[in-house]
């Protein structure tokens, strides 16, 4: 394994508390005492994951932001411990304490020990092959590649997906070449989803996002990292490493204006692949009449929204307009938040320019 002595908490792992329950990690930011993370499964004897006597069941269906708030108001009710009001972002969030902290997953050393093992169940071993398949073809070292989601803390069942995380910018772009190209090869091993698949999906997207089924369809051709392995879907999730990370969590203070709508070209999306992903963008313009000047980035941590734009597009946005003010309180720009409890699940990201051919 690549030596990682500043390994910290990154953007896909897992937390495990004293109460039992499982939380993912949001990010690589992170205050000194907590990490920013959504409580994802609760024991419960009749839930559709875990093993004889440890079952567990997802605390929402859909992964939104807006059902991801709603675990925040479960917190509140019955663990207030892991609901902490943040300054800086101006919003109370899930978190979980480090003393709280009972055991930490990291998606690189679970890939690592399956490799390893002896005894493997069949979604195991897919998920080793395919991480396998991908780090042949492209280059990447398996040891920059890991196994998140309910596999990565050993809940998985027959009907589970393969969640694989990339570390690493260069990384995460040649797994994106390599995919991008195999969905243009007949009989390939990896596809995009199809037919019932696809369908199934868009109809998902669509119930839990402002998106109608043609809409979600075409967001789909322009996304590169969820396709199908061997008839399991699976997803690939690009993470920073911590030499890749510049930014300190209160380092930057956001003041909330309003949700608003706007239209803007991107001149810059290479932090749009990860969490949350951030579009630099020009030439912005509003849809209503009231004006706000200096806006330089569309920030989404809907990662349905991630990596649909490259440079040169032009997308239309809503969502929340923030104030971004640096540790002095002095304005350093504006940007618009995708993913907002302000917004209450009407926000969005689309294309204005011409979208690529469906799938």
């Amino acid at each position: 394994m690549l030596e990682n002595v500043n390994r910290g908490f990154r953007d896909r792992d897992y937390l495990r508390t004293l109460d039992n329950l499982f939380f993912t990690v949001i990010g690589n930011v992170h205050p000194k005492d907590r990490v920013l993370a959504y409580v994802k499964y609760l024991p419960n004897p009749r839930g559709k994951w875990g093993r004889v006597g440890k079952r567990y069941a997802r605390s929402v269906r859909y992964y939104s932001a807006a059902n991801i708030m709603e675990t925040v108001g479960f917190l509140r009710k019955r663990y207030p411990q892991y609901v902490y009001s943040f300054e800086p972002l101006k919003i109370s969030f899930s978190s979980v304490p480090h003393e709280r902290i009972a055991e930490h997953y990291r998606p690189e050393e679970r890939l690592e020990g399956m490799q390893h093992a002896k005894h493997l169940d069949s979604l195991e071993k897919k998920a080793i092959r395919l991480a396998s398949f991908l780090s042949e073809r492209s280059g990447v070292p398996t040891e920059r590649l890991g196994v998140t989601g309910s596999i990565l803390i050993n809940v998985h069942t027959s009907f589970s997906d393969i969640d694989l995380t990339v570390y690493g910018r260069q990384e995460s772009r040649r797994i994106r070449e390599l995919l991008l190209s195999l969905y243009k090869k007949r009989n390939s091993q990896i596809r995009r989803f199809s037919g019932n698949l696809l369908s199934t999906w868009c109809k998902e997207q669509s119930s839990v996002h402002p998106l109608n089924l043609k809409e979600a369809r075409n967001l789909y051709s322009r996304m590169w990292n969820k396709a199908v392995f061997r008839n399991t879907p699976f997803s690939i999730h690009p993470i920073k490493t911590e030499q890749e990370v510049t930014e300190q969590f209160g380092e930057e203070f956001y003041e909330p204006v309003g949700v608003v709508e706007i239209r803007a070209r991107v001149v810059d999306a290479a932090d749009s692949s990860f969490l949350p992903g951030t579009y630099f963008v020009t030439d912005v313009q509003f849809e209503s009449r009231h004006q706000f000047g200096n806006i330089e980035r569309v920030v989404t941590y809907e990662g349905l929204y991630g990596d649909i734009a490259s440079e040169g597009d032009v997308i239309f946005v809503r969502g929340k307009l923030e104030e971004v003010f640096d540790a002095s309180r002095r304005l350093k720009y504006s940007r618009i938040l995708v993913g907002s409890p302000e917004a209450r699940a009407s926000d969005f990201i689309r294309m204005v320019t011409p979208d690529p051919a469906c799938p």
